[in-house]
């Protein structure tokens, strides 16, 4: 395999040297504090994506997820050498749980999808003022 050559390490310029680095106070892009790199996350000129709707109804479904997993729970024996399936096997474990999950999941995607800009009461102009 052929050598290669040695890099050599980069010199400033004198012209370089001599200057300094200067910051623009009229740049239009929001840095955050830290890293001095535009803030990906958290723009103020940009309008948020959910609206309180939204955020009720993910938090509506999230309860109802979490009421799910609650009614899930549980099941074990009073004595541990007697097997009884109506404690494991009820109706609340097998068929109430499970829909409570997936009506929160469907409750989570509506919230998701709901548009925010749509307001909950808007005025009626049918009525005479």
């Amino acid at each position: 395999m052929a050598k290669q050559p040695q890099r050599r390490a980069a010199q400033p310029s004198p012209s370089s040297a001599s200057r300094r680095p200067t910051t623009s106070t009229s740049t239009s892009r929001k840095t955050s504090s830290t890293s001095g790199r535009p803030s990906e996350l958290w723009r103020k000129d940009e309008p948020f994506i959910f609206g309180r709707r939204n955020f009720i109804a993910i938090g509506i479904g999230l309860l109802l997820i979490i009421l799910g997993l609650i009614a899930m729970s549980g099941g074990s024996m009073p004595d541990p050498n007697t097997w009884d399936p109506a404690i494991i096997y009820s109706p609340r474990r097998i068929t109430l749980a499970p829909f409570l999950m997936i009506l929160g999941f469907i409750v989570v995607g509506i919230g998701i999808f709901l548009d925010p800009e749509k307001a909950s009461t808007a005025p009626n102009n049918d009525l005479p003022a």
